[in-house]
């Protein structure tokens, strides 16, 4: 088996509007569907929300680390991958200009976000969610007053009997007893919304991504199966340039997944993403991709940003919305998956006990702030520590070489970084 079949919605715009909710989450990522997945077993009404139709590609590596592998098995979805194709990853190969290292690390897999995101999806529909896809949701203005629910604006296409989108628009306003936000790095529902800012970080670099065919790649010139050894499928190889770095992984349905982080002045100088990815191959000591070079390269905004607040008045942020840093190693999947496993224990209780938005100091909105900022402190430091050496040729080539040298401190930043 390879891939994820397609997901759709289980109820329309209209039935979701004939009943008040429990939650209603927004965005049907990592973080907002495997949510949606704790909630429902905990007996909460859900009602997850998505603006694509899926299996949807996303920018990302598709690496899932030691935390969030963990969290996928808790979720009963991990067998579910690596049937689906998840390919196992055991070593680390990093390459700065032309000069190799490779280390073994705790086993991590490789997997499409389309895979893992439709399998999430159809999970919390299995374990009692409702689902509407290609629907967008905003806040409601009049909600944030002290109300005892939240109300979300719904906008969906039309379609006819057989799920084919018809022109018109449906719209509908649903009541949730608390909202969140899971729509990644835009926060979409929160756009030019004041009272929820959010800071990107000076010299944040953005995100790349293409999917290539693993036989297209393979048939590439001799430097490129010899440079990047990609006849060993159980390697990220992790090139290092002046301009960004890029990761290169086996995944699911016979791909090689190629996801960088990239300066954006370098792409801005260059007109191209592809032109900075050549670049840095150059830098590298490997060839062009050439006629590989996708036409297309999906982006990201600017990575590294933070939101604060990240709660209030039966609003919650969570996963990418919350904030980021350059990942390395499958960090924002695993953040929110260990998010999403917070904040349903949150929620339960404070639905429970009527809390949400009440006087009291220890109340929902104000526990899941605290829970973020220690978040951010305590998992992302390495992850700012690393994107601040590979920033400096000289003093990235020092520390990779003392990482050589020294075997114990390069296994316990390895083991730090991946559990």
């Amino acid at each position: 088996m390879s891939g994820a079949g397609a997901v759709g919605s289980t109820l329309s715009c209209e039935q979701a509007a004939e009943r008040a909710w429990d939650v209603g989450i927004i965005g049907a990522g990592v973080a907002g569907a495997s949510l949606a997945i704790r909630l429902a077993r905990k007996g909460l009404s859900v009602l997850l929300i998505e603006a694509q139709k899926f299996p949807r590609e996303k920018v990302c590596g598709g690496c899932l680390n030691q935390r969030a592998i963990a969290s996928l098995a808790e979720l009963g979805v991990l067998a579910d991958c690596q049937a689906a194709g998840a390919v196992p990853i055991q070593w680390l190969r990093i390459r700065q200009f032309r000069r190799d290292h490779r280390w073994r690390f705790p086993e991590m897999l490789s997997i499409r976000r389309s895979t893992l995101d439709s399998l999430l999806v159809q999970a919390a529909i299995d374990s009692g969610a409702a689902y509407l896809d290609q629907t967008t949701a905003t806040l409601d203005e009049a909600a944030e007053q002290g109300d005892c629910e939240v109300r979300l604006q719904l906008r969906s296409e039309s379609a006819d009997p057989d799920g084919h989108a018809v022109p018109g628009v449906r719209v509908a306003e649903v009541r949730v007893s608390a909202a969140v936000v899971a729509a990644g790095l835009t926060r979409s529902p929160l756009v030019r919304r004041a009272e929820w800012p959010a800071e990107i970080a000076h010299g944040s670099r953005i995100g790349v991504q293409s999917l290539v065919p693993a036989e297209l790649l393979e048939r590439q010139a001799w430097s490129w199966s010899e440079g990047l050894q990609l006849s060993s499928p159980d390697e990220l190889r992790m090139l290092v340039g002046s301009s960004g770095y890029l990761g290169i992984s086996r995944t699911d349905g016979s791909y090689f997944d190629l996801a960088a982080a990239v300066d954006p002045e370098a792409v801005r100088k260059h007109k191209s993403i592809g032109l900075v990815i050549d670049q840095l191959l150059g830098e590298c000591g490997l060839p062009p991709l050439g006629e590989l070079n996708p036409q297309r390269w999906a982006s990201t905004p600017h990575l590294t940003r933070a939101s604060w607040p990240v709660a209030r008045n039966r609003v919650f942020l969570i996963g990418d919305a919350m904030g980021y840093v350059e990942p390395f190693t499958g960090e924002g999947m695993s953040w929110g998956l260990a998010g999403a496993r917070q904040l349903s224990d949150l929620l339960r209780e404070a639905l429970a006990d009527s809390t949400l938005s009440g006087s009291t100091a220890g109340q929902p909105e104000a526990r899941w702030n605290a829970w973020a900022m220690g978040q951010r402190r305590r998992n992302q430091s390495i992850c700012r520590w690393v994107a601040g050496q590979v920033r400096h040729p000289v003093r990235a080539a020092w520390l990779l070489n003392g990482l050589d040298w020294f075997p114990p401190v390069r296994n316990m930043i390895l083991r730090k970084a991946t559990r």
